[in-house]
């Protein structure tokens, strides 16, 4: 079924949902995991993003899942989502349907969307 499953996430609440789905889809089927976060360029000055991806990692582990991470930047979420997928042969993207975008989802469309729009790769959206 499915063998590379792609968690992207922005560290929020929300976004957590879509990893710990991911996870255990993943655990029940015996994919391997890649998990990928695109650094915001406020968070990329600041540094504040480190744990987002150990997080990730962490959890996969606790599950025995086997697990690489993607961190990015300086891309549009979307674009790096997709191209992270095709580069590295993923067979399932698993994400949350919002994460920190708020305001920005209103006016320029969810990152969900686009991926969503952009990808040929199925994607599993989690509420």
């Amino acid at each position: 079924m499915y063998r590379h499953i792609l968690i992207p996430t922005d560290g929020s609440k929300l976004a957590e949902r879509g990893v710990v789905h991911g996870l255990a889809l993943a655990k029940f089927v015996g994919a391997k995991v890649s998990a990928i976060y695109v650094v915001e360029p406020l968070l990329a000055v600041t540094g504040d993003f480190a744990s987002v991806l150990d997080r990730v990692a962490n959890a996969a582990k606790e599950a025995g899942v086997s697990c690489g991470t993607i961190q990015v930047e300086n891309v549009l979420p979307h674009e790096a989502i997709v191209a992270a997928a095709k580069d590295k042969g993923c067979d399932l993207i698993v994400m949350s349907s919002h994460g920190h975008s708020g305001l920005s989802a209103i006016v320029l469309g969810s990152v969900t969307n686009k991926v969503l729009a952009h990808t040929k790769t199925p994607v599993l959206v989690c509420q």
